[in-house]
């Protein structure tokens, strides 16, 4: 993935289907002019993600890039860094398979009911989870983010407002579009149809195809072959925690915990907004996150860090037992 080899980083001028395709998406914007936040997000490879994912058709990637476009104007706060969210799951990218694929991961142990005052601060989290999702895949050149939906301590009375994972869906369909490789969704109960039913709408086809309903099981014997044993490892590991311990493993890193792009774009020059990246946003939240940490929420995540430590060999993962009931498991 050299900038100087990339088809990516052809300049705009120099390729008609993606300036037709910024010219009319530009139009559908309100007033028919881009902001300068949004203008930042027009470069070669953005657009070229929306122009390929439609066969190449500047219009039909107008469309769905002018919505990305509206959207991201729309949470333009969050995903640029100036305001921090207040985070309330345990949504963040979690690990990073073999080939570079980041994986999110969340569990419904950890869910926060929406409600009048919580939902806005939900749909932040999830943004700046998927943005930085989206920003770890293009630093490492591939197409996609796998995201794990653990539904280990799903409460239906907990979910009655089904407007976050409307919200996640819209994000799904719009600004990351072509940005899921994979969703699993573990051990849904019978009462997670209903949100699902909600939801389900509002997705293009395409993306359908890439959900998958598997126990927890099948989720690991499926990571290990989209990811590779060592990614794969690292979610069970936060899974069995969840499961096993009153504590669970909640996280220690918002949005990400990939110590390693901290690293890797340390040094580098990103012509795609690199100020405005989810790394920028990575280091800057989880500095200032530590500060707000409760004793309780401390002490949940010594234990996890503790248990990090465990490694857990992947001759477990073909094991048939069902695990412990969710609701005994935080007894």
């Amino acid at each position: 993935c050299q900038k100087q080899a990339s088809p990516e980083n052809t300049q705009l001028e120099d390729d008609p289907g993606l300036a037709e395709t910024v010219r009319l998406a530009e139009q559908l914007l309100p007033n028919g002019t881009m902001t300068q936040w949004q203008r930042r997000f027009c470069t070669a490879r953005n657009i070229r993600r929306y122009l390929d994912g439609r066969g190449g058709n500047p219009a039909a990637a107008a469309d769905i890039f002018a919505q990305a476009l509206r959207w991201r104007e729309e949470y333009r706060e969050v995903l640029s860094g100036e305001r921090e969210p207040k985070w309330q799951t345990d949504l963040r990218v979690l690990a990073r398979g073999e080939a570079g694929h980041p994986i999110i991961y969340g569990c419904f142990r950890f869910n926060v009911p929406a409600t009048q005052s919580t939902t806005h601060h939900i749909i932040d989290h999830m943004a700046a989870v998927m943005e930085a999702a989206s920003n770890a895949a293009r630093r490492r050149c591939v197409t996609g983010a796998d995201t794990i939906m653990d539904c280990h301590g799903y409460r239906m009375a907990d979910n009655l407002n089904p407007a976050p994972m409307l919200a996640l869906m819209r994000m799904a369909n719009q600004p990351y579009r072509d940005g899921l490789r994979t969703a699993i969704v573990v051990d849904a109960p019978q009462s997670f149809q209903l949100l699902w039913r909600a939801a389900k709408p509002l997705l293009s086809e395409k993306t359908k195809q890439k959900i998958r309903f598997v126990s927890r099981e099948e989720a690991l014997k499926l990571l290990v072959a989209l990811n590779g044993p060592q990614a794969t490892e690292e979610v069970d590991r936060v899974m069995r925690l969840n499961r096993g311990t009153a504590e669970g493993c909640r996280g220690s890193r918002f949005p990400s915990e990939l110590r390693d792009d901290d690293a890797d774009g340390a040094g580098q020059e990103d012509d795609e907004q690199e100020s405005f990246s989810g790394q920028a946003l990575a280091r800057r939240l989880t500095r200032r996150l530590t500060q707000h940490f409760s004793k309780t929420g401390q002490h949940g995540q010594k234990v996890c860090q503790r248990r990090r430590r465990v490694r857990f060999p992947l001759s477990g993962l073909m094991c048939c037992r069902r695990r412990v009931p969710i609701a005994d498991a935080g007894a």
